[in-house]
C-alpha cells in the first residue's frame, strides 16, 4: 500500500515535535513533495514513533476490544480480558471492521464487500529504470487492471514500486475460505490460505498480460509469496456520531484504493475532532465533527463507488 503524505496536509495536523520526528523518519522533502507516495509501513513507523514520543499518549498493544458503550457522564470500553476503560469521548478509528461502529449506527453496523479483490505487493525498479519512473500509471486487462506507484525513500530518491492488481475474479475462492461471507468481509486472508494453483494462475496471467518493467516484479512476488490479497470493502455512513462515541477513518468511510484518499480523509477527520471538540462538551463536539465531515465522506465514499460497480460488474 501506499500513502501520499503531502496530500494528506499531515504537516498541519502534526505538533512541532511529531513533525520533526516524521519529517526526520521519511526525509526532509517528505511533507512537501506531491507526486510520490511512502509505502505503507514506512508512514505507520513514523506515526508510531511520533505518538511513543508524546507523554500524553499511551498505547496499550494486543487489546482486544468486544463492547462500548456510554452514559450520561462518561463512554466505555470492555476489553477481551474483562478490564473496562472509561473516558469523555470514546473515538473509534478501528477500520472497515469497526466494532466502535456498532454503536454508532446500529441499523448499518457492517461495511459491504466492493466485489473484487486487491492484490498488493512492493518491488525494486529495476536499475536502467530509475531516472525514469513518474507517477502513478494504470494498465487495463481483460477485465482486470493492474496500478503501479513508485515510492519515495527518504532521501528523496525513488528504488521501489507498490502496486495493486485488482481482480474481480476470485470472490468465489474467498468466499470458500471464510474470507467473505455473504457482503460482509471478515478478514484479508493469511499467504497460505490461498492455494498454490491460485498464485500459478496469477503468475501465468502476468507474464502475458502487464508490461515491463512492471511485469517481473508482479511475477517475482508472486513466486516469493510476498503478496497480500485484500478483498475490498466500502461503507457510506449515514452518521459518524451517536452522543460521546464517534468513528473515523476505515470505520466511517471505507472506500476503494482507487480514491487514493483513505488516508488523505482520515488526516482530515483528525484535524476537523480537534477542532470541533475543543472548548465544548463532548457530545456537543462531536456533533459539530459530523456536521464538519459526513458530506465530504459520503462524497468520496459514493465516487469510489461508482468505479467499485463498473469494475465488479455490479
Amino acid at each position: 500500500m501506499a500513502i501520499l503524505v503531502s496530500g494528506a496536509s499531515l504537516r498541519g495536523a502534526l505538533g512541532a515535535q511529531a513533525r520533526e520526528i516524521v519529517g526526520k523518519a521519511l526525509g526532509p522533502a517528505s511533507m512537501r513533495q506531491g507526486v510520490y507516495p511512502h509505502s505503507w509501513w514506512d508512514v505507520y513507523s513514523a506515526l508510531r514513533d511520533a505518538a511513543d514520543a508524546e507523554p500524553l499518549i499511551t498505547v496499550v498493544e494486543n487489546a482486544h476490544v468486544t463492547e462500548v458503550g456510554q452514559d450520561d457522564d462518561a463512554a466505555w470500553t470492555r476489553l477481551a480480558d474483562g478490564s473496562v476503560w472509561t473516558g469523555d469521548v470514546l473515538l473509534g478509528a478501528d477500520g472497515y471492521r469497526s466494532v466502535v461502529r456498532r454503536w454508532v449506527d446500529s441499523a448499518r453496523p457492517v461495511a459491504d464487500y466492493a466485489g473484487y479483490v486487491v492484490w498488493l505487493g512492493q518491488s525494486d525498479l529495476p536499475e536502467y529504470y530509475l531516472e525514469r519512473a513518474g507517477g502513478p500509471d494504470f494498465f487495463s486487462g481483460e477485465d482486470d487492471m493492474l496500478a503501479v506507484y513508485p515510492l519515495i525513500d527518504r532521501d528523496g530518491g525513488v528504488t521501489r514500486y507498490g502496486w495493486g492488481w485488482f481482480d474481480p475474479h476470485h470472490t468465489s475462492l474467498f468466499r470458500r475460505i471464510g474470507a467473505i461471507d455473504g457482503a460482509e468481509v471478515k478478514y484479508t486472508p493469511r499467504v497460505d490460505a490461498v492455494p498454490g494453483e491460485v498464485y500459478d494462475e496469477m503468475i501465468r496471467t502476468a507474464e502475458t498480460r502487464w508490461p515491463e518493467p512492471w511485469r517481473t516484479g508482479v511475477v517475482e512476488a508472486f513466486r516469493a509469496r510476498d503478496v497480500v490479497a485484500t478483498p475490498i470493502t466500502e461503507y457510506l455512513p449515514h452518521r459518524v456520531a451517536n452522543g460521546r462515541i464517534g468513528v473515523l477513518g476505515d470505520a466511517a468511510h471505507a472506500q476503494t484504493p482507487m480514491t487514493g484518499a483513505g488516508f488523505e480523509e482520515a488526516v482530515a477527520d483528525a484535524v476537523a475532532l480537534a477542532e470541533a471538540l475543543d472548548g465544548v462538551d463532548a457530545e456537543q463536539g462531536l456533533e459539530r465533527y459530523e456536521t464538519a465531515r459526513l458530506a465530504g465522506m459520503r462524497s468520496r465514499v459514493s465516487a469510489g463507488q461508482s468505479f467499485s460497480r463498473s469494475f465488479a460488474g455490479i
